[in-house]
């Protein structure tokens, strides 16, 4: 909030500088903000379905933050591009029918999953933990060998890479600037 009003008074060059702060902070806070939401949202939106799908029985409260988790997912990740291209002026903006369009891909994508996910739990249970640790350690290794560059020590990125392998279990997203097919 600072930076925003800081950037509203004061002169031209004085609004741009605190502008383009507060547009890398937003980039920064965003990371964060999908980095807890996957963290949290996900494994518990797998455990609320394999319960529903275990017992038979669903009430609408447990409904609802199933729906409020999977929107929650996927508004993180949209919101996240969104504001990674923002803080980018090499790159034009995403405008809000984009972050719509990319918000519906990442619901129904991360739907899918989840539901496969939560259907696989609910029958093989061991065989789940075991797929999703063996997932993880793939996809953890393969963010470090693309040698991400977030943090300023070997072992921060190295932490880093490990908790962005957990959010790659359940949706994809780009880390590293450039080509990634």
């Amino acid at each position: 909030m600072y930076l925003g009003i800081r950037s509203r008074q004061g002169s031209k060059s004085e609004h741009w500088q605190y502008y383009w702060k507060m547009v890398y902070e937003f980039a920064d806070v965003s990371m964060l903000h999908l980095l807890a939401t996957f963290l949290e949202s996900a494994p518990q939106l797998v455990l609320q379905l394999c319960i529903i799908i275990q017992t038979h029985n669903l009430q609408a409260v447990q409904g609802m933050t199933a729906a409020a988790s999977l929107v929650s997912l996927a508004w993180a990740l949209a919101s996240y591009q969104k504001a990674l291209r923002e803080s980018r002026d090499d790159k034009k903006p995403i405008g809000y029918l984009a972050v719509i369009i990319q918000f519906c891909w990442h619901f129904f994508t991360i739907a899918a999953r989840v539901i496969t996910f939560a259907l696989f739990a609910s029958v093989f249970q061991l065989y789940f933990g075991i797929f999703i640790v063996l997932h993880w350690c793939i996809m953890t290794f393969w963010i470090v060998h693309c040698e991400t560059d977030f943090c300023i020590s070997k072992w921060e990125e190295i932490v880093f890479d490990m908790v962005v392998g957990i959010i790659y279990i359940f949706s994809w997203f780009n880390v590293k600037e450039g080509c990634t097919r």
